[in-house]
């Protein structure tokens, strides 16, 4: 039998982003951890008295407290991820600074395009064959890079000569 599992190729997904990302989930349980705690104890302390059977009441505040507690675990994950993020990020941004000085050092529109008679082809011909020229020099430059990471450097590159 063929194998027939097909690799996905996932998109790049910034730093930045992913720290924005973090943020936001570690805020948002948080707060609601937070208020869903607060609600129980109004509730039990009779500030905000339900009008409900006590075994009802104690079920949903062991199913509601557990539930809360989720929330408050997830936000704690959230941020720590973020915490870890930070270096990447920094990472992330010389990797970027360093790709793109070299690239500008060592290649202009011109080599890019590798003598394409641009009036010939249309512009996802051109497109294609630039952007398979800056792939092909930076995989043969920084080996290293993640498929997805230089993805998104190529599309980086390319608008920074081909606006």
């Amino acid at each position: 039998m063929a194998d027939t599992t097909v690799k996905q190729k996932h998109t790049y997904v910034e730093a930045d982003k992913k720290i924005e990302d973090a943020s936001s989930t570690a805020w948002s349980f948080l707060f609601l951890g937070v208020v869903g705690f607060s609600a129980l104890i109004l509730v039990w302390t009779d500030i905000f008295p339900l009008d409900i059977p006590f075994t009802t009441l104690l079920m949903a505040t062991i199913v509601l407290g557990i539930l809360f507690l989720i929330f408050l675990f997830v936000s704690i994950r959230a941020f720590h991820a973020r915490k870890k993020l930070i270096p990447v990020k920094s990472k992330e941004e010389s990797d970027i600074c360093r790709i793109r000085n070299w690239f500008t050092e060592h290649y202009s529109a011109d080599a890019i395009s590798h003598g394409v008679d641009e009036g010939d082809i249309s512009l996802e011909e051109l497109y294609y064959l630039r952007s398979e020229n800056i792939s092909r020099l930076l995989t043969e430059e920084f080996p290293e890079l993640e498929e997805s990471f230089s993805e998104y450097m190529m599309e980086n590159i390319y608008q920074m000569y081909f606006e």
